[in-house]
């Protein structure tokens, strides 16, 4: 086994045990009534359309291994397509670690597999996050669109009026609020005028990996063939909505749920996989509150979807990353054929 190779293997077993330790955190940290519905849950749980869930899933993040070479592309680079399905697996699996961590980790997997600079692979990699964010918006346009008065009834109750107590309670302590937006002002200020010094600190190397991100970022400018990077972009985030739709099917409480209700808790989800680790805990919390202010019917069935809802997301990300580690010389053999705009 080469040293690559090696580094490899321990980078998937040091995540894959951190993955797993933090599902047995979150399931001790259960009350017994919640792992006695959590257990019925998972007993009477379809897992056909549980294992759906898992390859739509999986077509949702190759098609993100594909379209990220689009991307490299623009910038006059080539990696294998098992070295990038490799890469977006074993970052998803880092993300349950620590959030935001897979993009690191993505890009070190190509720098060494591919000698690809890694600061010009993160910027592709933030211009990934972009376009998630503006896929992110679109979905926050189709619920607008078909489930405005639940989209509303939703921001007031959990954003609109628990911010709006938070703020009204720094207002009130006028010391902390005032000192608070004098920090702000001053740390702005520092920034601005140590601006020459900053960068003299920053040293050479430092301004060059600041410079290869930005050509990362800039290389959405030169992506070629742009109709099949939207279209990878749009199917990806399709993938997900599917992947939590074949979920509903898993319960009888919850089978007869529209794709709208799907929307709803795709956009709410996301937020909660942002914010923590791979989603652990917040996730669950997000959606099983939100499936019950929907839908109220499907109360005895809330938390075990979205415990398996979550867990689909779970198992597609540790079963395809081991397929991935060791399918990765194979798939390295095969290169797609450029597609045409």
């Amino acid at each position: 086994m080469t040293k690559t190779r090696l580094k490899q293997l321990i980078q998937f077993v040091v995540f894959f045990g951190l993955g797993a330790a933090l599902l047995w955190w979150q399931y001790s940290r259960f009350t017994d009534q919640q792992r006695e519905q959590f257990h019925a849950g998972l007993r009477n749980a379809d897992y056909f359309w549980f294992a759906i869930a898992m390859i739509i899933g999986a077509l949702a993040h190759f098609s993100r291994a594909v379209r990220w070479q689009q991307l490299l592309t623009a910038l006059g680079y080539r990696a294998g397509l098992g070295s990038r399905f490799y890469a977006v697996m074993i970052g998803y699996l880092a993300n349950y670690a620590f959030p935001r961590l897979g993009e690191v980790v993505r890009g070190s997997v190509v720098k060494t597999s591919d000698e690809i600079p890694f600061s010009e692979a993160f910027g592709t990699i933030v211009v990934e996050r972009i376009v998630d964010m503006l896929c992110l918006a679109l979905v926050f346009v189709l619920v607008l669109l078909v489930q405005f008065a639940e989209l509303q009834g939703l921001w007031s109750h959990y954003i609109w009026e628990p911010a709006s107590a938070k703020f009204a309670g720094l207002a009130a302590n006028k010391p902390l609020f005032y000192g608070l937006i004098a920090g702000i002002v001053l740390f702005i200020a520092a920034i601005y005028l140590l601006r020459k010094r900053i960068g003299k600190l920053l040293g050479e190397k430092a301004r060059n990996f600041l410079k290869g991100i930005k050509d990362g970022i800039l290389s959405i400018r030169k992506v070629p063939a742009p109709g099949w990077f939207v279209f990878h972009s749009l199917f990806i985030w399709a993938g997900y909505l599917f992947s939590l739709f074949a979920c509903f099917y898993c319960f009888p409480e919850t089978s007869g749920l529209s794709m709208h209700t799907a929307l709803v808790l795709l956009l709410f989800g996301t937020f909660g996989v942002a914010f923590t680790p791979g989603g652990i805990g917040a996730y669950q919390i997000i959606v099983t509150e939100l499936l019950i202010h929907l839908v109220p019917a499907s109360e005895p069935a809330a938390a075990p979807f979205a415990w398996l809802c979550w867990g689909s997301q779970v198992a597609t990300v540790i079963f395809f990353t081991g397929i991935a580690f060791f399918l990765r010389p194979v798939l390295n053999k095969y290169g797609l054929v450029k597609p045409q705009a």
